[in-house]
């Protein structure tokens, strides 16, 4: 362990909609605050636990079976630096419902990283029971209970798929729920309108681009924006600037089946918690005259051939770029794409009438201006780390002290402590007069009073260096800079945020390491 790092204990909680199907008692125990409350009465209630610091882990509507969540993530990040020394859970579930994994962390992994953990309604603590067949059981019988629980929600859904009720999820732009949760789509009159005239647009010859303009010019809102101020939802759009229709937008709109009255379903399947993958077409759950249609069989059709004309173009040559998408247009915010065929090849906004700036830059010269900012900032950064170097050795040599400080005071009010005890036993052995007793018991009372008031101090002290070397840590990971030979994807994904390119060949960059830039 290092130094200048203060051990604390962690208090892990997590809760997920496997618990609705306990019953509301069950899911009411289980939830954040009655986790909480239990855990914060265990520690005050275990000398050993309460004098240290408490740091709270949680992940809220999160399934046990991975333990890719970031709650439990950030701690075991935490665990592997040292910086925990005790784990306290609710009951084994809570951490995990993964018995295999739950048990390697529990059996081998914490024991040799020298952390306690324990699970108080399980009665389990690692330091006084090692973990047992019982520990691994109950392990085994929340994993199988877990899968057994994923095995029903699946089979639960692709029976409501083949029913074609409503499983959740957005609403096809055009269309809203007829009024219960199992009934069909109805369309929605406004943005029914908008989905007929994207087809009747593609119909007539136009691009996907050609609609997309001709919809940004009309004021048209998107399916975004629409939801935003129809739905009565808090929707978060992804550009912050403008919200646009895109080509790949109205494409999307024009093959989808669901315009017709096809309800398709089982597009994806999940194959373990986190992972995604698509299923083949014979394995999609298809409806024909599921609801409404939006548009007639021929228009659609018509739409399909036009599409599939427009799609018969040659085969694009990926231009590789370290700065792929991060380049956005200022004006209207979406990303900008490169025109690789051009003698000298350029960043371009694609939203054309829509945003109206036509921004555009050439990649080298892009690409040279970031690279010699980032070479300016790699300087400075070589500067700062000489001095930062030095300060971390005075840290590290003030944290060393400091704690040897902190065991001397430890010792002397465990020693006040003991004398008292001593006092009181020399006063009912009639050595001590009352008076005597009193007196002396007073004295060292007020010598303990003095030593827990430095050693407070020193608490205090000590908190600030570890907040320092922390702060100083972090502008460790900026040591790519010293290393870097040119610009790189890895290198950029690691500083910028975003490149914002304006007329004139005016950039902003957003960092990532915003503080350290600013200085």
């Amino acid at each position: 362990m290092a130094m200048y790092e203060i051990s604390y204990l962690a208090k892990y909680l997590r809760i997920s909609e496997d618990d609705d199907d306990m019953g509301e008692s069950r899911r009411e125990s289980n939830s954040i605050l009655n986790q909480r409350k239990m855990l914060d009465s265990y520690i005050a209630a275990h000398d050993e636990l309460s004098k240290y610091p408490v740091r709270e882990f949680i992940d809220d509507g999160v399934s046990g079976v991975s333990f890719q969540r970031p709650g439990v993530r950030s701690l075991l990040e935490e665990v592997r630096r040292y910086k925990v020394c005790c784990i306290v859970v609710k009951d084994l579930s809570r951490f995990g419902r993964n018995y295999i994994e739950v048990g390697d962390y529990i059996e081998q992994i914490f024991p040799f990283m020298g952390v306690r953990f324990i699970s108080v309604a399980d009665h389990f603590d690692s330091f006084r029971d090692p973990a047992g067949i019982d520990i691994g059981f109950k392990n085994l019988i929340h994993d199988l209970y877990s899968r057994d629980l994923s095995a029903k929600v699946k089979a639960s859904i692709k029976i409501r798929q083949k029913k074609g009720a409503y499983n959740g999820g957005g609403i096809p732009f055009g269309y809203k729920l007829g009024g219960g949760k199992d009934e069909p789509f109805v369309p929605d009159p406004k943005a029914a309108e908008i989905v007929k005239s994207i087809f009747l647009l593609a119909a007539d010859g136009n691009t996907t681009s050609m609609i997309a303009d001709r919809l940004n010019w009309r004021g048209v809102p998107t399916p975004g924006a629409y939801k935003k101020s129809h739905g009565g939802i808090s929707y978060c759009f992804k550009n912050e600037k403008l919200n646009l229709w895109r080509a790949a937008q109205v494409n999307l709109i024009l093959r989808n089946e669901v315009y017709r009255g096809t309800y398709v379903a089982h597009k994806l399947s999940t194959v373990r918690p986190g992972v995604v993958q698509k299923n083949d077409k014979p394995e999609y759950v298809v409806l024909e005259n599921h609801h409404e249609r939006l548009v007639e069989e021929d228009l659609f059709q018509k739409a399909q051939e036009v599409l599939k004309l427009r799609g018969k173009t040659g085969k694009r040559t990926e231009y590789e770029s370290a700065l792929k998408g991060k380049v956005k247009c200022g004006c209207c915010g979406y990303s900008m794409s490169i025109r690789h065929d051009a003698k000298v090849p350029y960043y371009r906004c694609w939203n054309g009438k829509g945003c109206g700036s036509y921004q555009k830059i050439t990649v080298e010269l892009l690409k040279d201006t970031i690279w010699n900012i980032i070479q300016k900032i790699a300087e400075a950064y070589r500067e700062q780390d000489v001095l930062q170097q030095g300060r971390k050795k005075q840290i590290q040599s003030a944290h060393s002290a400091a704690k040897e400080k902190k065991q001397i005071l430890e010792t002397k009010i465990e020693n006040c402590r003991l004398c008292r005890i001593e006092l009181y036993d020399q006063w009912k052995e009639e050595v001590l007069s009352r008076e005597e007793y009193i007196r002396k018991k007073e004295e060292a009372g007020a010598r303990e009073t003095g030593y827990r008031g430095e050693l407070e101090q020193l608490n205090q002290v000590i908190q600030n260096l570890v907040s320092e070397q922390e702060a100083l840590e972090q502008t460790d990971g900026m040591a790519v800079l010293s290393e870097a030979e040119s610009l790189t994807k890895e290198l950029v994904d690691e500083l910028i945020e975003r490149v914002e390119v304006y007329a004139d060949d005016r950039v902003e960059i957003k960092w990532k390491i915003a503080d350290f830039v600013e200085e």
